[in-house]
């Protein structure tokens, strides 16, 4: 499995500044910020480290580039997907857990513990919690309205908060609780317990589809 999703390769170009910027996000996932040197950035690369240097003027620069990107690419636009073809919506939909995986450094305690001097950069953190929330809220509204949910009006805070909750905890246990694992099994083990955790709340048709892709709703 590849350390980034195909939608968040994407976004990133052969450029120098772009080959760091994926590269640092990378390596913040696995490393953990403080623990990625300049050096190793450079050298994972394949860039001296001056030119390092040159497209960013510190690592804290990096930080601000991934926040950016995620803020200018979270956006699913559902309305545009065929409504008949539920297994495109899931997918849609579900890219989005695997989206912000490959963000998740950004969402751990830690890197904001980082900057507890920096208002800036802390602000731009702690919106992006709010902006994520959002999102998931919006999505599940969106998802209810062409067939994937099915939910009564008064439980769309308590979705969004399950989903929100579920996914924020899960980016910062899993390495911990299974550090011998493989990528692909943090992956796919975070997406079944969102899965499993959303099925009061998924349409019936939906519950077929997703059995089909991902298997019965069991951990």
């Amino acid at each position: 499995m590849k350390d980034l999703s195909e939608r968040t390769i994407s976004l990133f170009s052969e450029s120098t500044r772009d080959k760091l910027l994926k590269k640092s996000l990378e390596l913040f996932n696995k490393k953990g910020y403080v623990s990625v040197t300049t050096s190793l950035l450079a050298s994972s690369s394949n860039v001296r480290e001056g030119n390092l240097w040159y497209h960013f003027k510190s690592k804290k620069n990096l930080v601000e580039s991934h926040i950016e990107l995620f803020k200018e690419n979270i956006s699913l636009k559902l309305e545009e997907v065929d409504r008949i073809d539920l297994e495109i919506l899931i997918k849609k939909l579900f890219s989005q857990y695997y989206f912000n995986w490959d963000f998740r450094y950004l969402f751990r305690d830690n890197l904001v513990n980082n900057f507890s001097t920096d208002r800036s950069l802390t602000s731009q953190l702690n919106n992006l919690t709010v902006l994520r929330f959002n999102k998931i809220k919006e999505e599940a509204l969106i998802g209810r309205e062409v067939g994937v949910f099915d939910f009564k009006d008064n439980e769309i805070e308590e979705l969004s908060e399950i989903i929100f909750l579920l996914a924020d905890n899960w980016f910062a246990l899993s390495s911990k609780k299974y550090p011998n694992k493989n990528e692909e099994f943090l992956v796919r083990r975070g997406m079944r317990l969102l899965i499993k955790a959303s099925e009061p709340y998924l349409s019936v048709g939906s519950k077929k589809v997703i059995n089909n892709l991902y298997g019965e709703f069991s951990i």
